[in-house]
């Protein structure tokens, strides 16, 4: 007899309304997994991407799609509901994938909940996201409340236990499958959006199955507590599936996702951190938007755009919604307590890195060389545009100097000096833990002349790494 495990399992779980009636009206029949479907079901979303195909100078016949201007479906998956405001977390793929033929401006999200649980179906925003990790904040665009799924610790995972997961395979009505988890702190190999590889670690191991419809949805445990999202981009062979730990979520949607300096959708110079139940500002940009419009360490945000925020949480709701362009009205307290409005202009994203970190611009090119009695060719990264006020300036950079390599602490044959081609790889280089902050670190060629000088920074992540060595 199933019964009586079962009642004895709901004894020890969380008690979901409705448990009684639904062992009374089900008995034998309400086995874990539908119990579990009960519990989280009404926290699952499926998500549906619509995008513009970009037009083929062929016409539409060569394009793939047909060039009609139209929205047209380009991807689905599931997400979870983690805060009952409507922020939703899912996979970076499924909230924004990376295909050449659409329009990345045209991109338009609908979430819809299972039909089991009243429906509905909502337009949503992408607020933020990680490719490193796979993950995606996503936003509700309507009133909640809405059903949330708490953020469990996964501290106590047993290996073989029962595991749950809820998913829209091919977008249809939601659907459940199980298995164990088969292993824990698994790292995996996987190819990044650049068409490199990265060493993801510590993850989870199930034999549940994990598919397109159900990547970003939850892995739960026999209680219906969240104990990892699930990645479809993450499945090995032989039907074995791989789920991102809910502390690992945790931790990522704390230090990147809820992050609103790190937003790909605009640059506002400065970080909030939540501190004895305060909203405070940090690590401002004495160049920045939020310096520039009038902002201070430790000013107190107390209102976006009319609304109070109270949490981190609610602060980021607000604040990622807006897009590069945007004002965004605020009222903060200065440290004496004084009221007043700032207004906020946001840049876009990219001057985080040009004109906050770098100082200038620049694109890839190709450098043709002469060797023996062969041209080569050496791709390069030349700059653009030099900022006024700027240490780039100061050093003397100027509009087509050619950036040879930036510099490391890394003992190689080039005593540290690394090749760049790109403005991502600077900027990561820039920003890793092993570039060279003190003495020359940038490797310039101007015309026939090459030099190297340092470059300095008042970024305040370089700036603070640099004062703690």
């Amino acid at each position: 007899m199933l019964l009586l495990p079962l009642a004895l399992a709901l004894a020890a779980a969380p008690q979901l309304p409705g448990d009684d009636d639904l062992l009374a009206r089900y008995g034998d029949r309400l086995t874990i997994e539908a119990r579990v479907y009960q519990m989280a079901g009404p926290s699952v979303v499926s998500i549906d991407i619509f995008a513009r195909p970009l037009a083929s100078p062929f016409g539409g016949l060569f394009a793939g799609h047909p060039a009609t201007g139209e929205r047209q479906l380009v991807g689905q998956g599931t997400g979870v509901v983690i805060d009952p405001s409507g922020l939703v977390i899912t996979n970076a793929h499924v909230a924004a994938p990376l295909e050449p033929g659409i329009d990345p401006d045209s991109v338009a999200i609908e979430v819809e909940f299972g039909t089991d649980f009243g429906g509905g179906r909502f337009p949503a925003t992408v607020l933020n996201i990680d490719r490193e990790w796979d993950l995606a904040l996503l936003r509700i665009d309507a009133p909640g409340p809405f059903r949330a799924i708490p953020l469990q610790e996964s501290g106590d995972l047993l290996i073989g236990e029962k595991v749950i997961t809820i998913g829209t395979p091919f977008g249809n009505e939601h659907s459940v499958t199980s298995g164990i988890l088969s292993g824990r702190r698994r790292d995996v190999t996987v190819r990044t959006p650049d068409g490199g590889t990265a060493e993801l670690h510590g993850l989870i191991q199930t034999d549940a199955a994990i598919n397109p419809g159900n990547s970003g949805g939850p892995l739960l445990n026999a209680y219906g507590q969240l104990i990892g999202i699930n990645s479809a981009t993450l499945m090995a062979a032989d039907g074995i599936g791989f789920a991102i730990p809910v502390d690992r979520v945790k931790e990522i949607l704390a230090d990147r996702l809820l992050d609103t300096d790190r937003s790909t959708r605009f640059w506002a110079g400065m970080r909030v951190v939540e501190r004895d139940g305060r909203l405070l500002v940090a690590d401002l940009h004495p160049r920045g938007p939020a310096a520039v419009a009038g902002l201070r360490p430790d000013d107190r945000i107390l209102e976006v755009d009319g609304q109070e925020v109270h949490s981190r949480r609610e602060y980021a709701a607000r604040m990622l919604g807006h897009r590069a362009g945007d004002t965004v009205a605020l009222r903060v307290a200065d440290r004496r307590g004084r009221n007043r409005g700032v207004r906020l202009e946001l840049l876009p994203a990219r001057l985080r890195e040009t004109f906050g970190l770098l100082g200038f611009d620049a694109a890839p090119d190709r450098l043709r060389y002469q060797r023996g009695w062969q041209t080569r060719i050496m791709y390069v990264l030349r700059i653009t545009e030099v900022y006024r006020g700027t240490a780039a300036e100061k050093l003397g950079l100027q509009p087509g100097d050619v950036i040879v390599a930036a510099r490391t602490k890394e003992r190689n044959e080039d005593d540290g000096w690394v090749p760049v081609h790109s403005l991502p790889e600077l900027v990561s280089l820039v920003r890793g833990p092993d570039f060279r902050l003190d003495g020359d670190n940038i490797w310039i060629l101007r015309g026939d002349e090459s030099f190297r000088g340092r470059l300095v920074f008042d970024d305040p992540e370089i700036a603070r790494r640099y004062r703690e060595g």
